[in-house]
């Protein structure tokens, strides 16, 4: 069942509000409280709010959960991407297929995509949209350099330095940085008998 839906009737731009306590996780905020700040009215069992409260409810869930938002405007730019390169197959209105321009599909971005996108960037908020591109960032380059190492131990291995490619690429492996070695340990102190002894030999002193 589908928490809140984008309704075109009876009332365009509207939101029909099927799971109150579902939505209410995903906004922040009680829907009494939402329902208060806005128009709104009972259809078939939902409530169904304005189209000023259809933006107040994306509003309140790009500061609420704003990755899974910023990760939509991501995929959205790739795609708007790609079909300014050649274009894209679509269908005219008589039916008849065609192929659309890159200029027009750049257009469309333009006048379309990237408005919404920065809308829904600036109320996720700078520091989450921040976050999200320095996690693409750092996913994107991990996978640059597993590449390049597996290259490197390729080209070892075909010149006869067969050990040396198994030792880099062994510790590559072992030193691995990941969430759960990169996360600080408090470690507990160590017991008088644990302490390990460490002897060290003085040196003599002539004459004494």
């Amino acid at each position: 069942m589908e928490v809140a839906e984008w309704e075109w009737q009876p009332v365009q731009w509207a939101t029909s509000i099927h799971d109150p306590v579902g939505l209410e996780q995903i906004i922040g905020l009680p829907v009494a409280d939402l329902l208060a700040q806005t128009e709104w009215f009972e259809l078939d069992g939902d409530r169904l709010v304005s189209p000023e409260g259809t933006l107040m409810i994306v509003e309140y869930a790009c500061r609420t959960t704003p990755m899974p938002v910023l990760d939509w405007v991501v995929e959205s730019e790739k795609e708007y991407r790609q079909r300014a390169k050649p274009g894209r197959p679509t269908v005219s209105h008589d039916k008849r297929p065609y192929m659309t321009s890159p200029e027009w599909e750049y257009q469309l971005y333009l006048e379309h995509g990237r408005p919404l996108h920065e809308l829904l960037r600036s109320w996720c908020g700078q520091r989450a949209a921040t976050m999200q591109e320095r996690l693409a960032a750092a996913e994107a380059e991990v996978q640059r350099l597993d590449q390049l190492v597996v290259r490197l131990v390729d080209e070892l291995k075909q010149h006869g330095h067969r050990m040396a490619a198994e030792i880099i690429a062994r510790t590559y492996e072992e030193e691995r940085i990941t969430p759960a070695n990169y996360r600080p340990v408090v470690d507990r102190p160590l017991k008088p008998s644990e302490i390990p002894v460490r002897y060290e030999r003085a040196p003599r002193r002539w004459g004494h």
